[in-house]
């Protein structure tokens, strides 16, 4: 899979709970397919950027700022990625210069991690789905997306993803399993 420096961090956390060892602790019906991956508002196009008022005062330079964005605590990483977006204007796309795609969409898998680490899934998918849309090979983004879609119970849209995923990194193995145990758990009569 490709590894970028600022998001290597929230990756590993992000697979700190391997689904496969959920899903061996964890049994259920289809309907709870969601609780076997994971033990334990509602935004139109891009999430809206909260205030990072601190980010701007403290006169943070952009690289710091995306550092913390990939290896800070949720909110303070939170405030990181979106005083980063403001300031490179990776929210608008049609003004974004497109040799920052790639930066930019570093910083909407990290938010969109972030996003999911809090809990707000629709949030993190409007963030992931850009990332996707500003970098449509990078296997990480796909990743991401499947473990926010099994969250949504999106199933389908999950195993795609990870489907899209291994198809783009064929070394990282992670995503192969995943979308395996998706469709073991989707159609067991099948394995």
């Amino acid at each position: 899979m490709i590894m970028y420096e600022i998001n290597l961090p929230m990756k590993t956390v992000l697979r700190s709970l391997t689904l496969a060892v959920a899903i061996a602790l964890v049994g259920g019906t289809e309907g709870a397919i969601a609780s076997k991956f994971f033990e334990a508002g509602g935004l139109r196009g891009i999430p809206q950027i909260p205030n990072s008022a601190g980010f701007s005062q403290n006169n943070y330079q952009l690289e710091e700022l995306e550092d913390l964005c990939s290896n800070a605590d949720p909110l303070t990483a939170l405030d990181a990625c979106s005083e980063a977006i403001q300031r490179q204007n990776c929210h608008q796309k049609e003004i974004l210069d497109p040799q920052l795609f790639p930066k930019c969409a570093i910083l909407f898998d990290n938010l969109g991690a972030v996003l999911e680490q809090t809990g707000r899934y629709e949030d993190a998918l409007t963030a992931l789905n850009y990332a996707a849309e500003l970098q449509p090979g990078d296997a990480n983004i796909w990743y991401n997306l499947g473990i926010v879609y099994v969250h949504l119970q999106r199933y389908e849209q999950a195993l795609e993803a990870f489907d899209k995923a291994s198809d783009l990194d064929p070394s990282d193995t992670q995503a192969q399993k995943q979308a395996d145990l998706l469709r073991e758990l989707l159609e067991p009569s099948l394995y």
